[in-house]
């Protein structure tokens, strides 16, 4: 295989069932058991963010919404599904992790202690802080880039070779144009210890359309970061495409933009990269797990591996 320059080889997921299908919960109004039977192959729990810190302690705290879920994670892995927690998400501003930045390897021991107690099977990140990222962040903020790779090694270290670390970031944060692509050089610093990103194409209008440059990068030199461009190396790094997943919000109000409808995301996003990567396509990551549209039941029965429906031709 030619490596291009700076290639960091992606550990491999224990296990690990391709394409993975992928949704992101965080209901108080459908219970996690409505997960049974369903064909997601990893259920996300989100979120749990800083709360009080002493001196002595970090204090997390897990959304409240998931109080009825935890108890059923033993329920969703009896029926086949990985359940990480996810750690972050758009909600948690800068302030919170100025409280724990100096204090990595605390931080990891609390998050560790939570997998540890509810039996979950790993952690997502989900970091969402653009200024820390930003080449010279402001003097208000931190420096994004150290505390992802420091975090990131911090709890590959503690989890060990078993549990699932994934992250999912935006994607300007993987263009080189934007403040260099602060996740490439995470990527390359502490991709050894990530089993998969989940790039979320919404919520950034300038890289989610139109769907064939943006999301698939159709084109003879696709767009940095598109789906062909971040797993062909165009950026100048090689992450290999069974480690990326594509991340999409499953119904419109999931997102400020880039929803599609469920049968466009068959046709125009997944049968096009499973034509092209076959089993080596990473996934689907949808946010979030629902029952109450035409969209979410699309998503839970019908958007499903081995990803052959009919929009596949098939």
């Amino acid at each position: 295989m030619l490596l291009v320059p700076g290639f960091v080889p992606a550990r491999a997921e224990e296990n690990a069932t391709l394409p993975r299908y992928v949704v992101y919960y965080n209901s108080d109004t459908h219970p996690a058991t409505a997960l049974i039977g369903l064909p997601y192959t990893h259920v996300i729990l989100s979120f749990v963010t800083v709360g009080d810190v002493s001196d002595d302690e970090i204090k997390l705290v897990i959304d409240p919404r998931l109080d009825n879920a935890l108890p059923e994670i033993g329920a969703l892995q009896a029926d086949g599904k990985k359940v990480l927690l996810s750690f972050g998400g758009g909600a948690m501003e800068a302030g919170k992790y100025l409280k724990v930045v100096e204090r990595v390897n605390v931080l990891a021991d609390a998050l560790i202690n939570i997998v540890d107690e509810h039996g979950f099977d790993g952690i997502d990140i989900d970091f969402e802080v653009s200024a820390a990222l930003q080449e010279t962040p402001p003097s208000d903020s931190f420096d994004g880039r150290k505390f992802m790779i420091d975090l990131t090694l911090a709890l590959r270290k503690r989890l060990g070779e078993g549990p699932i670390l994934s992250h999912a970031p935006q994607p300007p944060y993987l263009d080189p144009a934007w403040h260099g692509g602060p996740y490439i050089e995470i990527l390359k610093q502490a991709g050894d210890a990530i089993d998969w990103i989940a790039v979320q194409y919404y919520n950034n209008p300038a890289f989610d359309a139109p769907v064939p440059a943006d999301i698939i990068g159709a084109a003879h030199r696709p767009k940095v970061t598109s789906y062909a461009g971040i797993a062909s190396g165009a950026v100048g790094f090689k992450w290999s495409s069974d480690k990326t997943l594509v991340g999409l919000p499953i119904y419109h109000a999931d997102a400020s933009n880039g929803h599609l409808a469920p049968d466009v995301v068959d046709s125009e996003v997944v049968c096009p990269l499973v034509a092209r990567y076959g089993d080596a396509f990473g996934g689907l990551a949808g946010g979030q797990f629902s029952t109450g549209t035409d969209d979410h039941q699309y998503w839970n029965t019908q958007l499903a591996p081995p990803f052959q429906g009919d929009g596949c031709g098939s």
